[in-house]
């Protein structure tokens, strides 16, 4: 009887912990929609240069991987007036989960335009690291490739 009555709480315990992690939303379904929604409008705010809804989806100390190097994406968002984009899109997206707090979004990217009136490649694999952080998703780090025909 002294075994059960110990059993009791260790069960109870188990279960509850184990509601807890059902509970937690992980990648898959309706985060990999809104991970891909988010990637979307990373793109649609550096668009309109609009520098307020591109800093609202960063970490403060993210990065964005440019042709010349790791660009911190507080100095882009000062410099996103440089871009000029007549249309893009966010193709094929593919969302890889690197754990319950952590994803990739992967992609190709084409784009019309310009940054610093020089043309962007009109195709690019691009990919953006998502955290979650005080359960709001938040990117981490971005880089795009020019895909080139051979």
């Amino acid at each position: 009887m002294s075994k059960r009555i110990w059993l009791l709480p260790v069960v109870i315990f188990g279960l509850a912990f184990t509601n807890a992690q059902e509970s937690r939303p992980k990648p898959g379904g309706a985060v990999d929609e809104m991970l891909i929604a988010n990637e979307r409008a990373v793109q649609n705010a550096l668009s309109k240069a609009d520098k307020a809804s591109f800093l609202s989806l960063f970490l403060p100390e993210g990065t964005w991987t440019t042709t010349e190097g790791f660009v911190p994406v507080n100095l882009l968002a000062n410099r996103l007036d440089a871009f000029h984009l007549s249309k893009w899109d966010v193709v094929n997206p593919h969302v890889t989960s690197l754990g319950d707090d952590s994803a990739v979004v992967l992609y190709v990217w084409t784009v019309t335009g310009t940054y610093g009136n020089q043309p962007l490649p009109s195709t690019m694999l691009a990919s953006t690291v998502w955290t979650r952080r005080d359960g709001k998703w938040l990117a981490v780090h971005h880089q795009d490739t020019e895909l080139r025909a051979q």
